[in-house]
């Protein structure tokens, strides 16, 4: 997933995109935490939401195939790019059974300017925690 973006990807606007990414993210993680499944899945773009159908039925995908977004015991934003309507955030995270895993954020910035999640992608770090 890293692969789409370049470190050439940039714009003036992109101090504002990280942070509004960020807080969108930050916000899902939240919502995953509370158990709030609407919420959760308010974050997700249109495609996202069509693909799955109902707020539940998404709690329930993440929660079987995502453990490490669903309840991350630690989160760490560590890299960052965008080209202005498509953004990628790198992020590290410890599962509850202190894995590292490596976490790939794709949004969408839709029509009204609001950023969505369109893709997370996870995969277990090559490395392991000391």
């Amino acid at each position: 997933m890293a692969t789409l973006f370049t470190t050439s990807l940039t714009h003036a606007g992109e101090t504002e995109d990280k942070q509004q990414t960020r807080a969108v993210i930050e916000a899902q993680l939240e919502a995953f935490k509370q158990g709030d499944s609407a919420k959760a899945f308010s974050y997700a773009t249109p495609n996202i939401q069509t693909m799955f159908g109902d707020a539940d039925t998404f709690m329930q995908m993440v929660r079987d195939g995502y453990d490490v977004v669903y309840r991350p015991a630690s989160v760490r934003f560590v890299k960052f790019e965008t080209d202005g309507m498509n953004a990628l955030h790198a992020v590290q995270m410890i599962d509850r059974q202190k894995t590292l895993w490596n976490v790939y954020y794709v949004l969408q910035k839709r029509p009204d300017g609001t950023w969505r999640i369109s893709s997370c992608e996870t995969e277990k770090a090559e490395t392991n925690l000391i």
